[in-house]
């Protein structure tokens, strides 16, 4: 997997997973006295969170669709130089920058 940028929740910071990051993760915890908390941490060892939502299941949908935007990538279907003079090209898949908000809500 090549680098994937992911923006904070609050737009404070940029993280390159892939580079530095290694694991993203759901982690739900609760304060003494205050209400349960469902967040999501990126970290290599020590963890950071950079978000939070008000359950499990919606941290789940964001690291689907943080896993989504891992798998793309940019693909040519390439030609079989039928033109007169054309070259024969073979079908390719290359990496693209990848960038991921976090979203609000």
């Amino acid at each position: 997997m090549s680098n994937v940028y992911i923006r904070s929740q609050n737009r404070e910071k940029l993280y390159q997973l892939g580079g530095n990051y290694a694991t993203l993760e759901y982690v739900e915890y609760m304060k003494k006295g205050a209400e349960e908390r469902h967040t999501i941490r990126i970290g290599n060892g020590c963890t950071e969170e950079i978000a939070e939502y008000e359950s499990k299941e919606r941290c789940i949908e964001v690291l689907d669709e943080i896993e989504k935007v891992c798998r793309s990538y940019l693909y040519a279907a390439g030609s079989m130089g039928l033109i007169r003079g054309s070259t024969p090209t073979p079908p390719m898949a290359t990496d693209i920058p990848r960038v991921y908000q976090m979203p609000e809500r």
